[in-house]
């Protein structure tokens, strides 16, 4: 039964003690004892510093082996004691709750994609509504929650039930999610037969020979003019004749002239010009606009076109040109030189178109030609020359008339331009 009295385990305890310290006092050491002795400390003598080292490793070892039943519990006790201890002394810190982290959300992804494919993944729903040539309007509602990037692409064909277009410039559409998009988008027509009215359209598959090239060009040449342009398409996909372009009268079509094409007639210098970006870019093979030698002269006698037919013809020697169309040409436009002449050449002109006009031996077309070209010089020079003229052929005459209307046609241009100052300026000059 265990003894709970507290004096009870005092005396317990001492008693323990004093036993112990009975049973290890030595005894006095006897004879034989003593000369063992005496023999172990000579020879530590001897060897003192060898066991020296021996007797420090056995002192150690018996440390160790006394120390283990009693150390063991005073190190737990220690070690129990020091988180006391060091709790103890360790300073006293406020602790915050962390600031919270605020998630940023990711970009969505987009699509990116041509357009046909969204249409046909069913991504977009497209409306398109075009004239038939240079407009298409097109409106767009996205059925995809994420944004989208959809390319539209030069040359993608469009149809109607009587007409095809294809887009010039390709062109990318920015969707939000379900979002709608509204374009208007620039085009050209491909056959001289559309129908220049509003119309629905949908996109068709294909594509036409060499349009590829003319809308690489475009890109990279974004002056080009909107007419010209057109002629060069239709140029390329259906190789028209100068008929099917030109507003001028042409002395040859007769009843080739094709009625048709009104809608995409051409300034003189859209033809030219057209004519320029197919030489461009590399389209070699024969054109049925170029066969008629109408257009060289027309293009020359052009101010808008003058320079364009320089360059596209390589005329290198401008006066020669001309003095070759007047004495050499073909019947049918040697007359157009003198017109030539009186806008390019003025004073030359001046001076040599009233002899033309009251040579008798002329023909009639080239003296009606050199009356009405003075007033193509612009010059308030050509005014008093014509009202003579006016008078030497007769008000009732062709010649007569024609000398007339062309001093009426100077004196309403220098009038409009600043009065009567501007015709004594110019004839002073």
């Amino acid at each position: 039964m265990p003894i709970s009295d507290s004096r009870s385990l005092t005396r317990s305890t001492k008693t323990a003690i004093v036993h112990k310290v009975i049973d290890i006092t030595p005894e006095a050491p006897s004879a034989a004892k003593q000369a063992i002795v005496d023999k172990v400390l000579a020879l530590a003598d001897r060897y003192r510093r060898g066991l020296f080292a021996v007797v420090a490793v056995l002192f150690a070892a018996i440390i160790a082996l006394l120390a283990a039943p009693h150390g063991g519990k005073k190190g737990v006790v220690a070690a129990a004691a020091a988180p006391a201890r060091a709790t103890a002394a360790a300073p006293t810190v406020m602790l915050t709750a962390p600031a919270p982290v605020e998630k940023v959300p990711s970009a969505p992804v987009v699509i990116e994609l041509n357009l046909p494919t969204a249409v046909q993944e069913g991504l977009v729903e497209c409306q398109w509504r075009g004239n038939g040539r240079d407009r298409l309007f097109l409106d767009a509602q996205s059925d995809s929650a994420q944004p989208m990037r959809l390319r539209l692409g030069a040359g993608q064909l469009l149809a109607s039930t009587d007409s095809t277009i294809v887009v010039l410039k390709s062109q990318t559409l920015e969707f939000a999610p379900h979002g709608a998009v509204h374009e208007e988008i620039a085009t050209v027509a491909t056959s001289s037969a559309n129908k220049v009215v509003g119309a629905e359209y949908h996109m068709s598959a294909g594509a036409l020979p060499d349009l590829d090239k003319l809308f690489d060009y475009v890109a990279a040449h974004p002056e080009a003019r909107a007419g010209a342009v057109q002629t060069a398409t239709l140029i390329l996909t259906e190789n028209l004749p100068l008929s099917a372009f030109a507003k001028f009268n042409e002395l040859s079509a007769g009843t080739d002239r094709m009625p048709d094409t009104e809608e995409f007639k051409a300034d003189t210098a859209d033809i030219l010009s057209a004519l320029m970006i197919v030489k461009d870019i590399g389209i070699s093979r024969p054109l049925a606009v170029t066969i008629d030698p109408q257009l060289e002269i027309e293009a020359m006698i052009d101010p808008d076109a003058h320079g364009l037919a320089v360059e596209y013809y390589g005329i290198t020697d401008e006066w020669g040109f001309w003095k070759n169309q007047l004495l050499a040409g073909d019947p049918s436009t040697r007359h157009y030189a003198l017109y030539g002449i009186a806008r390019f050449y003025p004073d030359i002109a001046l001076e040599m178109l009233p002899k033309w006009a009251r040579t008798e031996t002329v023909s009639a077309v080239f003296r009606m030609s050199a009356v009405a070209a003075l007033a193509e010089t612009n010059r308030a020079e050509a005014i008093p020359i014509l009202r003579e003229l006016e008078r030497e052929f007769g008000s009732g005459t062709d010649l007569g008339r024609a000398a007339h209307q062309g001093a009426n046609a100077l004196d309403a241009q220098f009038a409009h331009a600043g009065g009567g100052k501007g015709v004594l300026a110019s004839a002073g000059s």
